[in-house]
């Protein structure tokens, strides 16, 4: 009763929140700002979608094989897990991991830093805009599966390191990456701790995405306390995620966009 009764507060707070960031939120094509809106625009673009990656995630869908559950944050409470499960609730929708890739080809990132691989569908999606790709992993089990996928697409530019964030990432190969990508944990102090570790690793007009940042009213609120550290210039809440940037070219801005 327990576990129902906390997936039920989870539900109720991510509907409010939807809600009064529905209210708050702009069309893309309100957007003015040449940076911001070359970025939407380009969200949409079809030459992003990879087709092949989408192929195997449908496969991904249909693999009933055991995962045993490796939680390092506030992830699902199941005891026992399929690839399946974890593909149906924790990749990264299409348009999500699209919108990535192409915030990555928008600032013309040479190197990504990705806190979460899971099965790889994102990890494949960056690699496609980047010259490299450095994914963290909790779970062997996800990393071995991740790369299974990456050698069946023939992607040779992603670099997986296994093992907690926290152990991870004083130990990065690149002291500095254009795009940092935060998924996994979801508890708000993690999400700050992390911000704060990974931005001297951030290249001066470099960008942070931060995933989930409405999961839960914890999340909601270390988002809302990483927009107002002043190094931040532009701020975007895209609802499912965010994006946090000290680029000076860029004026102080916050946004909620649909797109």
């Amino acid at each position: 009763m327990l576990i129902f009764g906390k997936v039920e507060n989870l539900l109720i707070h991510r509907f409010n929140s939807w809600l009064l960031w529905r209210r708050s939120s702009v069309a893309w094509t309100s957007i003015h700002g040449p940076w911001l809106f070359s970025l939407l625009k380009q969200m949409r673009e079809p030459s992003i979608f990879a087709p092949e990656a989408e192929t195997e995630r449908k496969r991904l869908l249909q693999d009933s094989s055991p995962v045993a559950p490796m939680d390092f944050g506030a992830g699902s409470q199941s005891k026992s897990r399929t690839i399946a499960n974890i593909a149906k609730s924790a990749l990264k929708r299409p348009r999500h991991a699209r919108a990535l890739a192409a915030l990555s080809r928008h600032i013309g990132a040479k190197n990504v830093l990705e806190l979460g691989t899971c099965l790889g569908i994102t990890t494949a999606y960056l690699s496609k805009e980047a010259e490299s790709v450095t994914t963290l992993e909790g779970n062997p089990l996800l990393a071995q599966q991740a790369k299974v996928i990456w050698e069946r697409l023939d992607i040779q530019n992603i670099h997986c390191i296994t093992g907690t964030f926290d152990d991870s990432i004083p130990n990065l190969p690149s002291n500095q990456y254009d795009l940092i990508f935060i998924d996994g944990n979801h508890r708000g102090e993690a999400l700050i701790r992390y911000v704060h570790a990974l931005a001297p690793h951030l290249s001066p007009k470099g960008v942070i995405a931060c995933d989930d940042i409405h999961w839960s009213a914890d999340m909601e609120d270390a988002w809302r306390k990483l927009m107002h550290e002043p190094r931040w210039t532009l701020k975007v809440d895209f609802y499912e995620w965010g994006l946090l940037t000290a680029n000076s070219d860029l004026a102080s801005e916050f946004f909620c966009i649909r797109f």
